[in-house]
């Protein structure tokens, strides 16, 4: 596992998707309202809980160590060459603050993705690796017009001597967190996405948009208009 320059193609890829999302999410919601937001979160909640395991893996997660599990966040981040700071990265609570997201020009067309597409994403990820972490907040978001992104992972059940300790995998409040590659995981992420999407596409089909999804008051579309 090494950091590498983030690939200018995988780059390009990745603005494009986000640039159609931001076409896709106001059609669906004109075309189907509330519903239709759901059932795009629900694929994106189906990604996430079929990449977690993948994940946990790969990146060697402890997930009972909140910067371990912020790992997939770096993983996350370095995809589009995002940058970010961990300001804290204790075994109980960590705190990555990005300054520096290609993607949020383009977002702001449509900001609710992010607390929306995305989120679900994050929310099918992380609660199946561990259940108790706390639901996230995000105060601040770039594509909101916000100076920076934050983002959050606790762990509230441990104790306050173990939640104190600095993590194994502390990478340095002062510098930017670094991007990891490994090889083959884009790849073998892929091709569990596109799997991920037939999934998905059955269970809407079989049963709408009725089934659970965890943490979903979190990032649950709620029209301001």
């Amino acid at each position: 596992m090494n950091s590498e320059p983030v690939n200018a193609y995988d780059i390009s890829f990745i603005k494009i998707m986000a640039a159609f999302m931001t076409l896709l999410f106001p059609a669906v919601n004109g075309l189907f309202g509330k519903k239709g937001i759901k059932a795009l979160q629900l694929i994106m909640y189906q990604m996430g809980i079929d990449r977690a395991p993948i994940l946990k893996e790969a990146l060697n997660i402890d997930v009972n160590d909140a910067r371990s599990l912020g790992r997939i966040l770096d993983f996350d981040d370095g995809l589009c060459d995002v940058k970010g700071v961990w300001r804290m990265e204790t075994k109980g609570k960590a705190i990555k603050v990005v300054s520096t997201c290609p993607l949020g020009r383009i977002l702001a067309r449509c900001p609710e993705i992010c607390r929306t597409i995305i989120a679900a994403m994050e929310a099918g990820t992380f609660y199946p690796l561990n259940p108790d972490v706390k639901v996230p907040e995000i105060p601040r978001l770039i594509s909101e017009g916000g100076d920076c992104c934050v983002g959050t992972i606790e762990l509230p059940y441990l104790d306050e001597h173990t939640a104190c300790d600095i993590s194994p995998q502390a990478t340095g409040t002062s510098n930017y967190a670094p991007a990891i590659h490994i090889p083959g995981l884009n790849k073998k992420l892929a091709y569990q996405g596109l799997r991920s999407l037939g999934t998905s596409f059955i269970r809407l089909l079989r049963y709408g948009t009725k089934h659970e999804i965890a943490w979903y008051d979190f990032f649950k579309y709620e029209p301001t208009t």
